[in-house]
């Protein structure tokens, strides 16, 4: 007898003695929080995501290992409410500007990847042995990547407001509606007839929630009075559009997703997430442990199984995002980055994959590969959005070879000399080229947004779409005639390589270089900057002057012309 099975024998033999009248529930719910606490304190000590404690706590805690959770009304409990809490907090997040903001390169990027993979994931799928209803819906699921993992990753690396980052969250937003739609039309016999009854389903509760949205706008200041209600009133709306949903035979993660969309676009969004984010955490632990407890078995095969899935992760689908960027005329490394952030497996992938198994639509095989396959690649994330650099010189060269109308030569230059060089031109950037106007013919800007380039080619400033974080592309760049060199990009390794490369050719050239902590500005100083900005901490001195100097009636003069020149900049650019 094997250790765990006494260390299992032994546990129910002491819930078999517990005077509790009813023990199992409580328990169940104690032993599996306890399990989820420790592992996802050792997930953090690892620098790893804690889905994967979760998802582990419920291996451990399910048939696979101990067996002593086997109650399957309470699994597939757990499973629902933490699916309502999770597509409420998602649709919560998807407010109509986002999607508005995400209409163009984003969509068509997420609709071609989402396409592309689940045909490829089909037909390997189908050489794996797997029916051919079994493929489609599986195919669908892992073309789809997780935001949370990624997100969290790019919020830990300082990198949430950046170009990559703007068009990985856009392209996982419309991800996220593909995924609503396939648990629409999540059936074993697909017709044409009830994916149009589905679509009709799904129409009259986006138009139910518009309505809503306007009683909402009438009750808003006396719903606002009290914080209670109002977190009240938003799990209420949550709960009827869940249950409309299950009464039209709808998946109720649909409901979940149009509640958290409707009140994602009211004035109180942000009390709504605070409110709910408690709750939504501890159901979303409960969500992901049932997807644990639902893992019958692991074998050799099934390991052997999972090498062509997470090749299709890793290398397929990473490479169709970024062939798609390249051919809408962003440059090979800003579109590998954002490629290798796809590598992994969604919670919607884990969701669409339970109710699937609860229709009979996959087997236990099937689900049992998919939760493998989710934690092998959430747990490699953090490694595989490294791979850009060492798969550079390979799938950047193939990418390079296509021959395709890029913007990868877009820009504005003229044959004066330049002495002053700009990388980056959003926000502190467009301040500079606004308050060195006089000295706009020695200025070049550097920008690996087209959008920012188009904007400054059209004021005739001298510009040129480039990567700051591509070596190469530093490496030709014309140092002979220029004085000063000022970086405003976020990134701390950008920054780095922009002392390194200017101070390594022309020592005497002064570089001026971003910071966004106060141990990444010693570190610029020490590579050989000759100043370091820091916004964060310049912002505040400037604000406690100002409160220490001037009285309510000079704030209030001020602020009406903090909102001009605001305007004006933005005006300057767009």
């Amino acid at each position: 007898m094997s250790l765990l099975e006494i260390t299992g024998n032994v546990v129910n033999s002491i819930f078999a003695t517990n005077p509790l009248s009813n023990p199992p529930i409580l328990i169940s719910i104690a032993l599996v929080l306890i399990i989820a606490a420790i592992l996802a304190v050792i997930s953090k000590l690892l620098k790893q995501q804690f889905i994967l404690a979760y998802i582990l706590t419920g291996i451990i805690l399910g048939p696979l290992v101990l067996g002593l959770v086997t109650d399957r009304t309470l699994i597939n409990g757990f499973a629902e409410v933490g699916i309502c809490l999770l597509l409420f907090a998602a649709g919560l997040e998807m407010s109509l500007k986002k999607l508005k903001e995400t209409i163009g390169t984003s969509m068509i990027s997420g609709v071609v990847q989402v396409v592309v993979v689940s045909l490829i994931s089909f037909f390997v799928l189908i050489a794996l042995s797997f029916s051919r209803v079994e493929a489609l819906w599986l195919g669908i699921a892992i073309a789809f990547s997780s935001t949370v993992v990624v997100t969290k990753i790019l919020s830990d690396r300082n990198e949430l407001n950046t170009l990559h980052a703007r068009f990985i969250v856009g392209i996982m937003l419309t991800q996220d509606v593909i995924a609503i739609l396939a648990l629409a039309v999540l059936t074993k016999n697909l017709t044409l007839a009830f994916l149009l009854v589905s679509l009709l389903k799904i129409s009259f509760l986006l138009v139910l929630a518009f309505l809503f949205f306007y009683l909402l706008k009438i009750l808003n200041k006396r719903i606002m009075q009290s914080i209670e209600l109002l977190f009240i009133v938003s799990l209420a709306i949550l709960f009827l559009f869940v249950s409309l949903a299950h009464l039209l035979d709808l998946s109720i993660a649909i409901g979940a997703f149009i509640a958290g969309l409707l009140l994602a676009n009211s004035s109180y969004k942000l009390e709504i997430e605070t409110r709910t984010r408690a709750l939504r955490d501890f159901f979303s632990v409960m969500f992901f442990v049932s997807v644990g407890l639902l893992l019958t078995h692991i074998s050799t095969e099934l390991f052997l199984l999972t090498i062509p899935i997470l090749l299709i992760l890793i290398i397929v689908e990473p490479f169709i995002t970024a062939l798609v960027l390249k051919i809408k005329g962003y440059n090979t490394k800003t579109s590998m980055d954002i490629g290798f952030s796809f590598a992994q497996l969604s919670e919607f992938t884990l969701i669409l994959c339970l109710g699937a198994l609860s229709l009979g639509i996959i087997t236990q095989r099937a689900f049992d590969l998919i939760v493998l396959v989710a934690v092998l690649s959430i747990a490699a994330t953090p490694y595989t959005m490294k791979l850009t650099k060492p798969l550079y010189s390979s799938m950047g060269r193939l990418l390079d070879l296509i021959k395709i109308s890029s913007k990868k030569e877009m820009g504005f230059q003229d044959s004066k000399k330049k002495t002053i060089l700009i990388f980056g031109c959003h926000r502190m950037g467009s301040i500079y080229l606004k308050n060195l106007e006089k000295y706009q013919e020695k200025i070049h800007v550097i920008d690996f947004n087209p959008e920012i380039i188009q904007a400054v080619s059209k004021k005739r400033i001298s510009c040129t779409y480039g990567d700051a974080n591509n070596e190469e592309f530093l490496d030709k760049l014309s140092e002979k005639d220029l004085k000063i060199v000022i970086s405003t990009v976020p990134r701390k390794d950008d920054n780095l390589l922009i002392i390194k490369s200017f101070k390594e050719r022309k020592p005497n050239i002064f570089v001026v270089a971003t910071a966004q902590k106060i141990d990444e500005a010693l570190e610029f100083y020490k590579a050989g900057a000759d100043y370091v900005l820091l916004p964060i901490i310049i912002g505040a001195e400037q604000c406690l002057n100002m409160i220490k100097n001037l009285n309510k009636k000079e704030f209030s003069n001020l602020k009406s012309e903090h909102i001009k020149y605001l305007q004006d900049l933005h005006r300057y650019l767009y």
